[in-house]
């Protein structure tokens, strides 16, 4: 009898590894409905994470019903997200009105109409059954036009990105919806596109502290109103941090030296992940990784095996955006780490509660009403006259950012 009932606790334990597991999983679905067999995948996997793409979008009411769908098929509160920046990103545009860029925000230059924007961009989502968008970008746009940024930056400067992006934000999260901001640690001096290959940023670790990370460092921590509460890591190699930090730690003997991933994307370092934004930085909220399906990644690693890293440098959910096949082998990847003692128990834990915390800033889920999602709608092409006149007549005064337009730089934290 107590042979018997040794194995069934670990039968027990191990459902529960893999169950946890799945919650570290952000993932993508195939089509516009759940099929059987899209269902029996969400039971199978039971993600954290589900995310919709252009080709999960029909109408405004079949979106709805699809993530009600997905709620119904998980067997916990999940995060629904979508990347739902505006301008060149833009998956409602079939749907809704198209919404403005961050660059028709930053050439408005207006805080005020910042914030309406994450205000009305909360309230299409949640009408549609999200509680996490994938936005602001707080990268600073740079002169190069290859590396995918292009229009989807709120500025030049840090001041810039962290007073428009920051309004943005506190418009979201004020209305319920969790904001990601993205791309950490900022792939403004990127010349290559992610989505192709590995861009290394070569900016010095100077520039990266007192300019990219400024961003970042703001809305974590100058204002309650506009706090992250999730960001995501990028798939950009940055050498000049890498390499400072792991002389840091180990010559302060705080961790021990680690290997090289100086050439590797930021996703999978412990260097940026567990020490930067971690240790240095001391964030504890919600970490997820870019896509592990793009280009930067899989040049040299399998899926799974780039899951496994990013969860041991210190992200809490990793994204997956398409192949159903990627979605098991990484699930069964974490397990047979924590079989093999190459990851803790521990972590999984850690991961699964920052998950948790940050569901409780999301809405409760609503019903789908047509006519408010079509009155959005229209509020959204009236935002877009008012940014046009702002940026034309410049009517509209900052309310946020650094008093008297002071550049806002890393000293001041």
């Amino acid at each position: 009898m107590p042979k018997s009932k040794k194995a069934g606790t670990s039968a027990v334990d191990a459902q529960g590894i893999k169950r946890k597991a799945g919650r570290l999983l952000f993932i993508g679905l195939p089509g516009t409905e759940l099929t059987k067999r899209t269902r029996a995948m969400l039971g199978e996997v039971q993600p954290g994470g589900v995310v919709l793409f252009g080709r999960n979008v029909k109408s405004a009411e079949q979106v709805a019903n699809l993530n009600a769908q997905i709620r119904d098929s998980v067997d916990h509160p999940v995060l629904i997200g979508i990347d739902q920046e505006g301008g060149l990103v833009d998956r409602f545009r079939k749907i809704c009105e198209p919404m403005p860029s961050a660059k028709a925000v930053r050439d408005a230059g207006s805080s005020e109409l910042a914030e309406k924007f994450g205000e009305l961009s909360a309230r299409a989502l949640r009408l549609l059954g999200f509680n996490i968008n994938f936005a602001p970008v707080l990268d600073l746009s740079g002169d190069n036009q290859e590396n995918g940024l292009r229009g989807r930056t709120f500025g030049r400067t840090a001041a810039e990105v962290s007073r428009l992006a920051g309004a943005y934000l506190d418009g979201l999260q004020k209305n319920q919806v969790i904001g990601c901001g993205k791309h950490f640690p900022g792939l403004g001096g990127s010349d290559i596109d992610s989505h192709r290959r590995l861009p290394i940023v070569k900016h010095s670790w100077g520039e990266i502290l007192e300019h990219d990370l400024v961003p970042f460092m703001d809305l974590m921590f100058h204002s309650a109103g506009e706090r992250l509460h999730a960001l995501m890591v990028s798939h950009g190699a940055f050498p000049e941090v890498s390499e400072l930090l792991q002389a840091w730690f180990h010559r302060t003997g705080e961790l021990p030296a680690l290997e090289s991933f100086h050439k590797l994307p930021a996703t999978i370092s412990s260097n940026v992940v567990m020490r930067l934004l971690r240790i240095v930085l001391k964030f504890d909220g919600l970490v997820i990784t870019d896509d592990m399906e793009m280009g930067a990644v899989v040049q040299t690693l399998s899926v799974a095996e780039a899951t496994l890293r990013a969860i041991q440098a210190g992200s809490d959910m990793i994204l997956i955006c398409e192949q159903e096949a990627n979605f098991i082998a990484a699930r069964d990847l974490i397990v047979e780490a924590i079989e093999q003692n190459k990851l803790s128990v521990d972590a999984l834990d850690c991961a699964v509660e920052r998950i948790d915390r940050v569901l409780k800033f999301a809405g409760e889920p609503e019903q789908f009403d047509q006519d408010e999602f079509n009155q959005v709608s229209r509020d959204f092409a009236e935002l877009k006259r008012a940014l046009k006149a702002a940026e034309l007549t410049g009517e509209y005064a900052p309310v946020f950012g650094t008093p008297e337009g002071g550049e806002r730089r890393s000293s001041n934290f």
